[in-house]
């Protein structure tokens, strides 16, 4: 039974409804073209019927929103009595709910039909409107809705101007007329079709060879480009305005999929393809106090850092180099409300390195046209912030952010040698002055051999940060960090891969041998089996999400599962942790005093590992949930967190396996389910560690296609 979409409903809603309905796996990756920021689509030497000839013009559109303006989707026509040439036809919309089709002949004479309908509903709709000569008809889905008899009238004016797709606008205009809805399947034919004819037009699209058909644009793309292709035999290709080609492609269900599938599915997106480089860091940023979103990026090949800024109204862009030494690496990078940058900067060690060499750290503050303000170089000596070497990867990537004038960072890096006489890496945490950068803390390691790091700001200002390590203690840190203090809990710990080499007489480990395999009861294991999702804070708890593996018979500590190639599946979990954690008992054996909303007799998972020096390491998980429940083979990976304006998250990951596609769910603050799992109708590679902002009513996140190669700043919107 197919749910009745609701009458109004934002862009947010559709998308959970529409997705919802949809069957796993269904949907096509196209996108369509949305004018609610602005722009058109322009035919300057449009093939177009002659000024005797017949006409008529059809489109698809879709809107929720009632229009506050009448507004052209497809027109050669222009409002201004002070132009020459103002054209000869539009097919339009009206704020009264009805469509409409006017014509203007050589002499000036304006015929126009307006004609009612039902089209507010954010659903997909068919317009169109035909001239025979002597009688104007308009059509909504395949049905005429008003006709119009005209007396000498004609023939239609001889117009140069462009086809226009979209809103028609003087260059002058102060408040230009936007559409906020989408538009597609734009056709013009010189012959007059019929009622049945137009009807056919709602299952199929018009066909090259078609008689008639004089230009026809389906305004589809697989991913963002500046222009719109003409299907039809004249291939009058038309242009996209600048800001119509950065915001206007929308990942979402075109008229195909009308009406069985729910209203609409709508992932909007600011192209950067031709922007920011296909390689290298990038770091989603803001300035509040304009209410733009940027991005904090390094070119892999040139090596410059750059911060390029997108303005408030998604109309364009402007990029800004940074002060940065010439072999360095983006390390860490975040703004305040003011729009000033704070990025570290850590040199590139060269291959053939002196024995004495040490790398250079610079902390750097700008303006927010990149403008240097401050800048200050850090103690990287092994009595300092011991920085041997840093890995540009971008698990092993800082993370920093701002909040109340303090600066929290934390830094994975690789140390100076030890005793034991190895380089280890790890993690640390650090504040700093955000006024003259100057170094509040330093304080220690968040983690041992740290794979991934997360770090946002507290409801009160403080700064929480997730690490993920693999040495002692092996798990997911959770730290609450302050300017002068670091408080510190292992909230979730994982399975060991034990070796299959004997060392310094070590014995077998029996549980786990087998099958042609023999372990030993010592372990250097530097996997971890688990990805950080981020971080949801409630009044009363930090719900704090993961994909992680789990095996068949729902275990996770099964040491016996820890090797290269396990088919195990990797589940999305969460676990809810008390916000006064501090006053829990650390250590690998998870505590029930560390959970929140724990059963009288939670049920709890046991085990352990045997260390690098054959240390038994007792281990325990508590409160764990589970949101999906994948089989071998299967997993989601690189879990991404939306928080929307009703308190709701919405989940983002990609599935692998079975069935293969992006993923989502929406959860509450608790973590409890209100959509259940579906699979979106695009494919998106999400940019693992890289943080989502939420700002006037929008929730940005980093992505890029499949290939990584073109990156795009996408964003769902909470507007009506």
């Amino acid at each position: 039974m197919r749910l009745p979409p609701p009458p109004f409903m934002s862009p947010l809603a559709r998308f959970v409804l529409l997705a919802a309905l949809a069957p796993l796996g269904s949907g096509q990756d196209e996108c369509c073209l949305y004018f609610g920021y602005g722009g058109n689509v322009a035919v300057k030497e449009p093939v177009l019927p002659t000024p005797d000839a017949a006409l008529t013009v059809e489109c698809w559109f879709r809107s929720s929103a009632r229009l506050r303006n009448p507004v052209h989707l497809v027109s050669r026509w222009s409002e201004s009595a002070k132009e020459e040439d103002r054209g000869s036809f539009f097919l339009g919309l009206t704020g009264t709910n009805r469509v409409g089709f006017g014509l203007r002949d050589a002499e000036g004479k304006e015929a126009i039909l307006r004609a009612g309908g039902t089209w507010l509903d954010g659903d997909w709709h068919h317009a169109a409107g035909t001239w025979n000569g002597t009688v104007l008809v308009v059509y909504l889905d395949g049905k005429e809705v008003g006709r119009k008899e005209v007396t000498e009238f004609g023939p239609l004016y001889p117009s140069q101007r462009p086809l226009l797709l979209g809103p028609v606008n003087s260059p002058r205009a102060r408040k230009p007329i936007v559409f906020d809805g989408y538009l597609g399947g734009v056709a013009v034919h010189d012959t007059t079709l019929s009622a049945e004819d137009l009807a056919g037009s709602m299952n199929r699209k018009p066909r090259e060879s078609e008689a008639g058909c004089l230009a026809h644009y389906p305004l589809r793309a697989n991913s963002p480009q500046d222009s719109a292709t003409d299907e039809s035999r004249g291939g009058n290709h038309g242009q996209l305005s600048p800001e119509l080609a950065h915001v206007g492609w929308v990942h979402t269900r075109g008229w195909e999929e009308r009406g069985e599938a729910g209203p609409g599915f709508d992932l909007f997106s600011y192209d950067l393809g031709n922007v920011v480089s296909k390689d290298g860091r990038r770091i989603l940023v803001s300035h509040e106090d304009e209410e733009s979103i940027g991005v904090l990026w390094q070119d892999g090949r040139s090596q410059v850092i750059s911060i390029t800024w997108i303005d408030a109204s998604l109309r364009s862009h402007t990029t800004h180099a940074l002060t940065a030494a010439e072999d360095g690496m983006l390390a860490a990078g975040t703004t305040d409300a003011d729009g000033n940058i704070y990025y570290l900067v850590i040199q590139k060690a060269p291959r053939e390195r002196p024995e004495d060499f040490e790398v250079a750290a610079t902390l750097h503050k700008a303006a927010h046209e990149g403008r240097p303000l401050a800048e200050r170089t850090l103690d990287v000596s092994k009595s300092g912030l011991n920085i041997f070497s840093f890995s540009s990867h971008v698990l092993s990537a800082g993370n920093m952010r701002h909040s109340k004038g303090v600066l929290g960072l934390i830094l994975p890096r690789t140390m100076h040698r030890s005793s034991d006489g190895l380089r280890h890496q790890g993690a640390i945490a650090l504040t700093f002055s955000a006024k003259d950068l100057s170094q509040f803390s330093h304080l220690g390691q968040t983690s041992g051999h740290s794979k991934a790091n997360f770090l946002t700001v507290s409801a009160k200002g403080s700064f929480l940060g997730l690490d993920l390590g693999d040495n002692y203690p092996r798990g997911v840190h959770l730290h609450e960090i302050t300017k002068g203090a670091r408080s510190s809990r292992l909230v979730y710990t994982f399975k060991t891969a034990h070796s299959t080499r004997p060392r310094n007489d070590s014995p077998v480990y029996d549980e786990i041998s087998g099958d042609s395999t023999t372990f030993y009861k010592w372990s250097n294991d530097n996997g971890v089996y688990t990805e950080l999702g981020g971080l949801i804070e409630d009044k009363k708890a930090y719900t704090i999400i993961f994909a992680t593996d789990q095996s068949s018979d729902g275990r996770v500590l099964d040491n016996s599962r820890a090797f290269r190639g396990c088919p195990d599946a990797r589940n999305l979990a969460f676990v809810s942790v008390v916000k006064n954690f501090q006053r829990a008992p650390s250590g690998s054996e998870i505590s029930d005093a560390l959970m929140a909303n724990l059963p009288r007799k939670p049920k709890a998972e046991t085990g352990g590992y045997y260390d690098f020096g054959g240390r038994w390491r007792k281990q325990r998980v508590v409160g764990v949930h589970w949101l999906t429940h994948y089989g071998e083979g299967e997993g989601a990976h690189a879990p991404q967190l939306l928080p929307q304006d009703d308190g709701t998250t919405l989940l983002l990951w990609e599935k692998t396996g079975q069935d293969a596609s992006l993923r989502a769910m929406v959860i509450d603050p608790n973590g409890d389910v209100i959509t259940p799992e579906f699979a979106l109708p695009f494919s998106l590679h999400l940019n693992r560690q890289d943080r989502v902002l939420r700002m006037e009513g929008r929730t940005y996140l980093l992505a890029s296609d499949r290939k990584g190669s073109a990156p795009c700043v996408f964003f769902l919107t909470d507007e009506s």
